[in-house]
């Protein structure tokens, strides 16, 4: 019961302004994701992640420039929620504010008159909640995004059921049995948005690939959702989207697919790995835009050697066997 009322309390600190913040001006929106962005940065636990993550990845970067893309870091992050909530499903707004481009738009929809199933990888780079706005309002994308279910169940609806389904074009499933679930989907002729950059677990998929030149684990999903799924008559295609923040302040689509046939890859790694380079390729560009919130360098493989092992961030560390195999967690909890 204590729960249910916390969480509901938790419920109606969040729904008050995010039903109230659609009556504000843009520029407004934009004041409080300054004011939102310097209060994250100056947290002394959010600083620090933010800092280490991006020397790691950039140590070639002054420690200005390294301050400078982790204040723009949390500017990004609080701009990009506050008006996704404020644009929420206003075809106007939309319109203004999520830019398409023709290039995007044409390949989008020759993929759909062709009947092609899209596996999008998405980074959490710009406005990754915009990805699955686009894609379905400009091109008619029958498109179902994997997210990570909330714990508080009013907020979890609020923020899904009311908020990013509303989006015409676009379903929700929830990571847990999200595979089996986007392969029915793929199956029935929808599209799939994934993201790239999450720590999963080798025995749950997961595979080391390089990234800003250390490996980092990351879901192999996009891969065997094609494998599994691909055929003569529905073909699959992986195709890398993003959304970023321009010099007009607006969020502009950008898609691109593997540089080589997929056919041509040796392994499901190479894959990957090629998806992996176009991540950090964008990145590299807008590096105040990614996510550095996230413990992104956390799993440190065990066959390192020592001089890259001191390259990662503080928090990294050697997972343990049950992280690579299941039987392995079995065996540890007898």
């Amino acid at each position: 019961m204590f729960r249910k009322i916390a969480n509901f309390a938790g419920y109606l600190l969040v729904v008050i302004p995010y039903a109230g913040i659609r009556y504000l001006p843009h520029c407004v929106i934009r004041g409080m994701a300054v004011i939102g962005g310097n209060v994250l940065y100056f947290v002394p636990s959010v600083r620090k992640l933010l800092l280490a993550n991006i020397r790691t990845a950039m140590p070639e970067r002054t420690e200005k420039e390294v301050r400078a893309i982790a204040r723009g870091s949390t500017f990004h992050l609080c701009m990009n929620i506050l008006e996704y909530f404020w644009i929420h499903s206003d075809p106007e707004r939309i319109r203004k504010w999520y830019i398409i481009g023709n290039r995007v738009d044409a390949e989008l929809q020759a993929h759909v008159k062709a009947g092609d199933r899209m596996v999008f990888v998405t980074p959490h780079l710009g406005c990754w909640e915009a990805c699955g706005v686009v894609a379905p309002f400009y091109s008619g994308v029958d498109l179902v995004a994997i997210a990570k279910p909330m714990r508080n169940p009013y907020l979890n609806n609020l923020l899904n059921q009311g908020g990013r389904e509303r989006n015409k074009g676009l379903r929700i499933i929830f990571a847990r049995g999200a595979i089996r679930a986007a392969v029915a989907a793929l199956r029935s002729g929808s599209s799939i948005g994934t993201l790239i950059d999450q720590n999963t677990r080798v025995r749950d998929g997961g595979v080391f690939v390089r990234f800003f030149g250390l490996p980092v684990v990351s879901s192999k999903a996009p891969v065997s959702l094609k494998r599994l799924c691909d055929t003569e008559k529905m073909p699959c295609v992986i195709l890398y989207a993003t959304c970023v923040r321009e010099s007009d302040g607006k969020i502009h689509a950008r898609l691109e697919g593997l540089p080589k046939p997929f056919e041509e890859y040796a392994d499901d790694r190479e894959v990957m790995q090629a998806l992996m380079d176009i991540s950090e390729r964008y990145i590299r560009e807008f590096p105040e835009q990614y996510l550095w919130f996230y413990h992104r360098f956390q799993h440190i493989p065990q066959d390192l050697p020592e001089e890259e092992r001191r390259r990662y961030p503080y928090y990294a560390k050697v997972p343990p066997a049950s992280f690579f195999d299941v039987r392995a967690k079995k065996v540890r909890s007898k």
